[in-house]
Order: structure tokens, then C-alpha cells, then sequence
């Protein structure tokens, strides 16, 4: 049974993915410019390149045929790792794609960290604590961090941490200290939200029976909330900051960008300013890719860890 979940999975990702690599390949039919003269720019470096070599590329990439006939032929170069070539670079998509993709995954995963650092023993705080002064605060601070836009916080963390107080560089890549303030940024939503769910969580499993028993049997509150009551409690907030991972990378589109990290929403973002149309087709479904298997990976988690969701599948 836990199989057939699998599957099930399995082929509700290669049907989002189909239909991400449509909408991509769309990019080509909307967008302005001819794919395969900007190809024959990048591979020959010249800006005029032979018409015979253009009309020869266009039989071979597909353009001249039906929709359909010209999406099979492209898609099936994207899963063979051929991309296309970047106008501007005249490098190979997937080439700078491999070298944007560190840069934004070490983004994504020193936020992960700072969420999971900063929320959860808020979370935890405010729960044991429940309507008392902390929890007043942690709930204040949320909304407070909900409220704030990304360039707002952008702005608040280069004055705070990259001026006034001279400990971070404010822009650029070079060691770690490079993500200290971006990474910040884009953690102070995922901060607000996992430390509310991370309250709500604690609150109802302290409520449940087992957990009177426990108390009823002497156990004192340390080792109640230690041995039974966080294991349970973090379930949701494990889950929910996994699925968020995804959404981190869609974040650093704007973060990249501000603190000119040269990872893979700025790639993205130049590359549509350049109309460097193969590489936004790279970038796009990377990203995309990124996203539905951290999904497909945290359903697998949560199928695992939660029997409700296993007795669900069955």
C-alpha cells in the first residue's frame, strides 16, 4: 500500500513538471526574438549570424513545425542536459546554471537554519507561557514580521548590521559572512510563521490525554515536555518548514538581487532583463524542479513519520 503512495506521488510530480515545462517552452513562442539566431550568436560569438546556419538550426530546434512537434523536440534536449546557450556569456545554460545554484542553495539552507534556531524555542516559550508576557511579545514580533516587506527588511538589516554597526558586508559573495544579512531577510516570514505554528502545536499537544496522564503519574514538567511532548509538537513544524524550503528559493529571486549574491534568482533575473531566453528557460525550470521534488521529498517524510497520513493513503 505504501507503495502505490509512492507512485501515486511519483506521477502526480511528472504531471506538474509536464505542465511547468509547457508553460516554459511557452517563454519561446511570447517572447520576442528568434531562439535560434540568439543560439548561433552565443555558440559563434558573432551578431549576425549566416541565414543557412539559422534556417539549418531552425529545422533542427523544431521552430518551423506544429506546437506540439517543436515542444517534443525541445523538451527532449532538456532531459538529454542540452539547455541551449546564454546570449550574453555565450556559456552554456546548464554551465551557469552549475555555477548560480550553490550560491542560492547556501542562501536557502542558512535561512532554514535561522528560522529553525530563532522560531522554535520562541514557539516553545510562548507556549509554556501561554498568554503571559512572552507569549504577548512572541505574538506582537510575529505580526510585526508578517507586516514588513522583504525590501523593507532588506533596508533595515544593510543600515543595522552593514553601516551603523560595520559587522557584515552588505552586498557581494566571498565567505559566509556574505549571507549573515540576506539570509536574515529572507527567514523574517518563515521566522513569524513556523514560531506560531511551532505555539499552537505545543499548546494542543500538552492538552491531549496522554500527556495528563503523564502528569498524573508524577512526572515533573521537564521531562513531560522533553520525552512526550515536543517529539509530537515539532511534527507539524518539521513538515511545514520543508515545504517552505521551496519556497525559499523562490524568495531568493528577490534577495539575490538586492544584496547582489550572484546565485540563481539574480541569473534569473538578468536573463529576463537581457531577454537571454535560454537561460530563463533554464532558470525556470530549475526552480520549478527544485520545488516539487523538495515536495515530493517531504511527503515522503511525512508519509513516514505520521500514521494518520499513511491511514489517509490507505
Amino acid at each position: 500500500m505504501i507503495r502505490r503512495i509512492i507512485l501515486n506521488r511519483l506521477f502526480q510530480m511528472i504531471q506538474v513538471m509536464v505542465g511547468i515545462s509547457l508553460i516554459t517552452f511557452a517563454v519561446i513562442s511570447l517572447s520576442p526574438g528568434d531562439p535560434a539566431e540568439i543560439t548561433l550568436r552565443a555558440t559563434l560569438g558573432t551578431e549576425s549570424p549566416p541565414k543557412e546556419a539559422v534556417a539549418r538550426l531552425h529545422e533542427e530546434m523544431g521552430l518551423d513545425d506544429p506546437w506540439h512537434v517543436s515542444y517534443l523536440k525541445w523538451i527532449s534536449r532538456v532531459v538529454h542536459g542540452d539547455l541551449g546557450y546564454s546570449y550574453q556569456t555565450k556559456r552554456s545554460t546548464l554551465e551557469e546554471i552549475i555555477r548560480a545554484l550553490p550560491t542560492t542553495f547556501c542562501l536557502a539552507s542558512i535561512s532554514m537554519l535561522f528560522s529553525a534556531i530563532i522560531a522554535i524555542p520562541l514557539g516553545i516559550a510562548a507556549a509554556l507561557r501561554q498568554n503571559g508576557f512572552v507569549d504577548h511579545i512572541c505574538r506582537l514580533t510575529s505580526i510585526v514580521c508578517l507586516s514588513s516587506p522583504e525590501y523593507f527588511v532588506a533596508i533595515v538589516f544593510m543600515l543595522a548590521g552593514g553601516i551603523y554597526l560595520d559587522i557584515f558586508p552588505i552586498a557581494g559573495t566571498g565567505g559566509i559572512e556574505y549571507f549573515i544579512l540576506p539570509s536574515l531577510t529572507l527567514s523574517v516570514g518563515l521566522i513569524a510563521i513556523t514560531m506560531r505554528i511551532m505555539r499552537t502545536s505545543m499548546i494542543e499537544t500538552l492538552e491531549q490525554d496522554y500527556m495528563r496522564t503523564a502528569r498524573a503519574k508524577g512526572l515533573s514538567r521537564r521531562k513531560i515536555i522533553q520525552r512526550h511532548a515536543l517529539k509530537n509538537a515539532l511534527l507539524p513544524v518539521i513538515i511545514y518548514m520543508g515545504t517552505q524550503f521551496g519556497w525559499i528559493f523562490g524568495g531568493a529571486v528577490t534577495i539575490e538581487s538586492v544584496f547582489a549574491l550572484p546565485g540563481l534568482g539574480r541569473l534569473l533575473v538578468n536573463s529576463v532583463s537581457s531577454m537571454d531566453i535560454m537561460v530563463m528557460q533554464g532558470c525556470m525550470l530549475t526552480f520549478a524542479m527544485i520545488v516539487v521534488l523538495i515536495n515530493l521529498f517531504v511527503d515522503l517524510v511525512q508519509l513516514y513519520l505520521d500514521p494518520s497520513v499513511r491511514a489517509q493513503g490507505e
